[in-house]
């Protein structure tokens, strides 16, 4: 649309505190817990085997046994992510405790046999990944027939510019190709996986923190700062965590713009 000045001193000026406030309006964006609604209508039985792919510290580890009665084993290549996992485990339930293990393990090399798991949970963990294919096949082989996946993870959009895409994922550890929703379809298509839903979240977790904690803004706050005074906060802190920091401002402020989406997939082995 070709710039006019009587719409844009006239017209505008006219509508614009009417339009604020209706962007004052929330949207309703769809929180983090639509993973767990996610799992409850997949209908599997407590006891169920489940992997936690990427597990961290174990939060969503303890989430699935505490919310399901399943049985998780975490897995995560960072050993220090597998010590305060098994460290948080000590202060649980005994009998929340006892449906959770920790081992050292990747998407591509989960350490169990064929056919015995009910899930796979894998949350923000195939950008990271050099070949999503390779990773979706080993879930595949450690599904029984008729078991699930849960993938969730961030990709790009057309909005996201080849150099700012390049910078970012540089620098967050993420393969460019892993954030292209094509290839992870195409990826998907070759597991031989059935796709059972696709969630499309947009930017509505971005939303949601935004509303809940302010964490949109006061990441483009903390932007804002690490472009203006870099010296300050290298000779503080150093190169490499000053770029990683501006790389976590960056991906929630590019989350927020729309350069990055949210996107679900629910995938089932055939069979079962």
């Amino acid at each position: 649309m070709a710039w006019d000045r009587d719409f844009f001193y006239d017209t505008y000026p006219r509508l614009e505190q009417a339009f604020a406030a209706r962007l004052d309006e929330s949207l309703a964006p769809r929180d983090p817990s639509v993973l767990l609604q996610v799992v409850r209508e997949l209908g599997l039985p407590p006891d169920s085997r489940v992997v936690d792919v990427g597990c961290g510290e174990g939060e969503h580890a303890f989430r699935l046994a505490t919310h399901f009665g399943f049985r998780v084993l975490g897995i995560d290549p960072v050993q220090r992510h597998l010590d305060l996992a098994r460290q948080a485990r000590r202060d649980l339930a005994p009998d929340i405790a006892s449906r959770v293990a920790f081992e050292r393990g990747t998407a591509t090399a989960v350490p169990v046999h064929d056919g015995t798991l009910d899930l796979a949970w894998c949350r923000d963990v195939m950008v990271h990944v050099d070949d999503p294919a390779a990773a979706y096949a080993e879930l595949t082989r450690v599904l029984r027939p008729g078991g699930y996946v849960v993938s969730s993870q961030v990709v790009a959009t057309d909005l996201l510019g080849p150099e700012e895409g390049d910078d970012l994922f540089e620098v967050m550890g993420v393969v460019p190709s892993s954030a292209d929703p094509a290839v992870l379809d195409e990826a998907i298509a070759r597991s031989g996986l059935l796709v059972v839903d696709t969630l499309d979240l947009a930017g509505e977790w971005g939303e949601w923190s935004q509303e809940q904690e302010g964490a949109g803004g006061r990441a483009l706050l903390h932007l804002a700062r690490l472009l203006r005074e870099p010296g300050r906060y290298r000779a503080e802190f150093g190169d490499a965590a000053y770029d990683v920091m501006v790389g976590d401002c960056r991906w929630h402020v590019y989350r927020m713009a729309g350069k990055l989406a949210g996107r679900v997939d629910v995938l089932r082995r055939a069979g079962g």
